[in-house]
């Protein structure tokens, strides 16, 4: 019995994974309203590894002022998508900073088949203020295809890379 209620809770769990995922393609697929304003932002160089209009790469890992201000001073009301956190993201941080939780979408490693697809999809989607991301090496094409990406869907780009 509790072998059949264990499988029971695992199906369902994997049910709504599925479903919680199958949900945020089809959000990504929902157009929003689009704002073109500049990002800019005077950023120490020692945090920040590469800072473009669009997009801010950092080696700290801890460093997260630079994603909130942009988030405090942007205006764009598009969803705020963090892929594959290091932790969980807290949200008392963000509406202490005067940004609405509803907009943000915090996706685990665990609940993604493939973050790195899911990355490039949901920058080309044109659905997000920004895209978080953390990932363990940052080469120079990934940096021209993620500038790209966020120029072509006018989001912005946070990646946090440990290398």
């Amino acid at each position: 019995m509790k072998y059949k209620q264990n499988n029971i809770l695992l199906i369902y769990t994997v049910f709504i994974r599925t479903v919680f995922v199958e949900v945020l393609f089809m959000l990504s697929s929902y157009p929003q309203q689009t704002i073109n304003k500049p990002f800019k932002l005077n950023l120490s160089a020692q945090k920040i590894g590469q800072t473009t209009e669009r997009l801010t790469l950092s080696y700290d890992l801890n460093d997260y002022q630079p994603l909130l201000s942009h988030l405090q001073t942007s205006d764009d009301p598009r969803w705020i998508l963090f892929i594959a956190p290091p932790g969980k993201p807290n949200l008392q941080f963000f509406l202490q900073a005067g940004i609405d939780k509803s907009r943000i979408i915090t996706l685990h490693q665990k609940q993604l088949a493939n973050p790195d697809k899911l990355f490039r999809e949901s920058l080309s989607s044109n659905n997000y203020a920004a895209i978080i991301r953390w990932v363990n090496r940052c080469d120079k094409p990934l940096i021209n295809e993620i500038n790209q990406l966020t120029e072509d869907s006018n989001t912005h780009c946070f990646i946090y890379c440990t290398q």
